[in-house]
């Protein structure tokens, strides 16, 4: 069961039941020996029980502190190192998170007794801001069915000024809604990408003119995003000028982000197949 997933929805189920239980209970002592009961059962998620196999991993430290970290700092990796106290070999091979937001990366590696090894979460503030403490549970080979160790990786995320998530492609410091569009039929049409200027210093979006076809046109409103600003990338369709054998999609190279064009590329695709 993947914790990262399966927390979050068995504690809404758990809500909903408690809410069903208040209204439908006949006696106030049930309703609260239902409310305990369900408490016990979120606590055992959060807090489950460590498998005997647990006691052979010696953690140099179960808790992490990251401390404060920017939302639009990008991802932040933290160590947890252990040593095999136990007389027999010992293999990591599963470690879940209650978010998405930690993701843990572990060598499946046999660590002989005595050895040292380690596991790694990497934490993606982007979209949680705020205070965070997010459990980690290491299943080893000697028990799959209970973590071995649960472990804590905790801080502080400071907002962003800007609203950085709710971009989901990068550029440099330009961020983008989406990077590719798409255009179908006849008819003149006109897409918009909105994007925002992440960086400390004004934006000037171009394009690459001479790979631009004339069927394409292109604009950024403003042409200059101000540090924190947002914007509408323009992206114009023009049937008429269509040359007789058409394209499947073009790129859109832009200028102004200091990437290789192939990093700084929107995808305009035609018809209704996807490549």
């Amino acid at each position: 069961m993947d914790l990262r997933y399966s927390i979050p929805a068995v504690l809404i189920f758990l809500a909903g039941a408690v809410q069903v239980a208040d209204a439908q209970s006949s006696s106030p002592l049930e309703d609260r020996q239902e409310i305990r009961d369900r408490e016990r059962i979120i606590d055992g998620l959060y807090n489950p029980r460590i498998s005997e196999a647990g006691t052979v991993m010696d953690f140099v430290s179960e808790v992490i502190d990251a401390g404060e970290m920017d939302e639009d700092g990008g991802p932040q990796e933290y160590e947890f190192r252990w040593t095999n106290t136990g007389g027999t070999p010992v293999s990591v091979v599963k470690v879940t998170t209650t978010c998405g937001c930690a993701v843990p990366s572990f060598d499946r590696s046999p660590v002989m007794p005595g050895t040292e090894s380690s596991l790694k979460v990497t934490y993606h503030p982007k979209g949680h801001p705020g205070k965070f403490d997010r459990r980690i549970f290491v299943y080893t080979d000697l028990s799959g069915t209970s973590p071995a160790a649960v472990l804590s990786l905790k801080g502080n995320v400071r907002a962003a000024s800007a609203p950085v998530w709710l971009y989901r492609f990068q550029m440099g410091s330009l961020y983008l809604r989406r990077t590719e569009i798409r255009f179908e039929g006849s008819a003149r049409a006109v897409e918009r990408i909105m994007c925002m200027n992440a960086g400390p210093s004004p934006l000037t979006v171009g394009v690459e003119t001479a790979l631009l076809p004339p069927f394409l046109s292109f604009r950024c409103e403003p042409e200059t995003i101000p540090p924190g600003g947002e914007a509408d990338i323009v992206i114009s369709y023009d049937p008429e000028a269509v040359p007789v054998r058409m394209m499947n999609y073009v790129p859109v190279i832009l200028t102004g982000i200091d990437l290789p064009p192939s990093q700084r590329t929107i995808k305009v695709v035609f018809g209704s197949g996807r490549q």
